[in-house]
C-alpha cells in the first residue's frame, strides 16, 4: 500500500462545513455596557450614601474604642466597584481614596450594645480581643504604604482614625509622616485616643506643621494633634469639655471660626471669647449651659450661628438660655451680621439620635 501523503503547511485551511456558524466579530467596547454604566455620578454617590460608613463628625463612640466594623461597608463597597473594570476604576477610584481610615478592622471581635448609642444614633458595640493590636498594625502599614504612593495621596482629603498606645514609638511618627505627605488634606479626626497617651502624641506631632488641614475632630486630651494645624477654621470636640482645645486655638490656631462640641463652665467660656475672636459658628453641648456662659457670646462681634443641645427634659433654665442666645443674635444681626440663625439639637430620652430644630433670626 501506498504511502499516505502529508498536507503541505501552505495548505488552505478546509472550509467551514456547509450550514455551520461562522465566529462573530469581537463586540465594540461598549456593547454589553448596559444602563450600569451610563448612570450620572451624582445617581452612584446617593447608592453609596446608604452604606455604612464613617461620620464627620463622630461627636462620640459610645463605650466603645473603635466603630463597628460595618462602617468598613462603604469603602468596601468603592473598592470592588473600582476594580471591577477600567470605566469604573476611573469614576471610583478618587471617591474610594478620599478618605484613609482606620478606626474598625473587618475582623475584630464585636457585640452589638443595642441599648448604648452615640449622639447621631449609630449602635455602639463591644470589642474584645487584641483590637489594639490590630488598629496599631493597620495604622503603620497603611500609613508608610499612602505615604510612599504619591499618585493616592494626592487623592485623600478626609482622614479618621483611633490611635493607641500599642507601638506608638513607631506607629505615630510614621502616621505623623503620612499626614505630611497628602497635599490636599482638609479634614482630620481623631475618633479615639487613650487619655494617658498625651506625651506620646506631643513626642510625635511636636516641631511638624500641617498646614493644609482646615477641620479637626478630636478628643479634648489629643489637643497636642491640634497644636500641629495652624490653619484650621473649623474645631470640634468629641470627648470632654473642650478646655485644651481651647488653650492650644489660643497659641497656635489664630483662625478658627467654628467650634462644636465644647461645655465651658464661666471660667472656660471667658478664656474662649478671648482666644476665638473671629468665631463665627459654636455648638454648645449639654454638659453646661448656663444664662451666664452663653451672655458672654454677646462680645463675639462676628458669631452669626449658635447651636445647643436641649435635653429631652428641659428645664425653665434651658428656655432662659434659648431666649437669650435669640437676643444676642438679633443684636448681631442689627449690627450687620449676616444669615444669623439659632439651631436646637432636641436629644432624645434614649440617647438614640437627636432632632434639629433651625431658627432663622429675622424679626424683633
Amino acid at each position: 500500500m501506498s504511502p499516505k501523503k502529508r498536507a503541505r503547511k501552505s495548505d488552505p485551511a478546509p472550509s467551514a462545513a456547509a450550514g455551520e456558524p461562522r465566529p462573530k466579530a469581537p463586540l465594540p467596547p461598549d456593547a454589553n455596557t448596559g444602563v450600569v454604566f451610563t448612570l450620572p455620578t451624582e445617581i452612584w454617590l446617593e447608592i453609596l450614601s446608604y452604606l455604612p460608613s464613617v461620620r464627620i463628625p463622630t461627636l462620640r463612640i459610645s463605650s466603645s474604642p473603635v466603630l463597628p466594623a460595618s462602617t468598613l461597608a462603604r469603602q468596601q463597597g468603592l473598592r470592588a466597584l473600582s476594580q471591577t473594570c477600567r470605566q469604573f476604576r476611573t469614576l471610583f477610584l478618587p471617591q474610594l481614596w478620599d478618605r484613609f481610615e482606620v478606626c474598625a478592622t473587618k475582623r475584630q471581635q464585636e457585640t452589638p450594645l443595642h441599648h448604648s448609642n452615640d449622639v447621631q444614633g449609630m449602635e455602639g458595640v463591644f470589642v474584645s480581643g487584641a483590637w489594639y493590636k490590630s488598629i496599631a498594625e493597620a495604622l503603620e502599614t497603611r500609613s508608610n504604604g499612602l505615604r510612599n504612593s504619591p499618585e493616592h495621596a494626592k487623592l485623600v482629603h478626609k482622614v479618621s482614625v483611633a490611635l493607641t498606645r500599642c507601638q506608638s514609638g513607631t506607629v505615630l511618627p510614621a502616621f505623623v509622616r503620612c499626614l505630611m505627605a497628602l497635599p490636599n488634606l482638609d479634614t482630620l479626626q481623631v475618633l479615639r485616643a487613650h487619655t494617658q497617651m498625651t506625651t506620646h502624641l506631643k513626642d510625635a506631632f511636636e516641631g511638624h506643621v500641617i498646614r493644609q488641614v482646615r477641620t479637626v475632630v478630636l478628643p479634648d486630651h489629643a489637643h497636642n494633634v491640634l497644636r500641629s494645624c495652624p490653619e484650621v477654621r473649623s474645631v470640634v470636640c468629641n470627648c470632654g469639655d473642650g478646655g485644651k482645645l481651647v488653650s492650644a486655638i489660643q497659641k497656635e490656631c489664630k483662625k478658627v471660626e467654628k467650634l462644636a462640641g465644647f461645655g465651658p463652665d464661666e471660667k472656660m467660656m471667658k478664656r474662649l471669647v478671648k482666644a476665638v475672636p473671629n468665631l463665627q459658628e459654636i455648638h454648645l453641648s449639654s454638659l453646661r449651659m448656663e444664662l451666664k456662659t452663653i451672655g458672654m457670646l454677646g462680645s463675639l462681634k462676628h458669631l452669626r450661628v449658635i447651636e445647643l443641645d436641649i435635653p429631652a427634659s428641659s428645664t425653665p433654665e434651658n428656655t432662659k438660655c434659648i431666649g437669650l442666645a435669640k437676643e444676642l443674635l438679633r443684636k448681631a444681626r442689627d449690627r450687620g451680621v449676616q444669615k444669623t440663625c439659632l439651631r436646637l439639637r432636641h436629644l432624645s430620652a434614649s440617647g438614640s439620635g437627636s432632632r434639629v430644630e433651625e431658627l432663622e433670626i429675622t424679626g424683633p
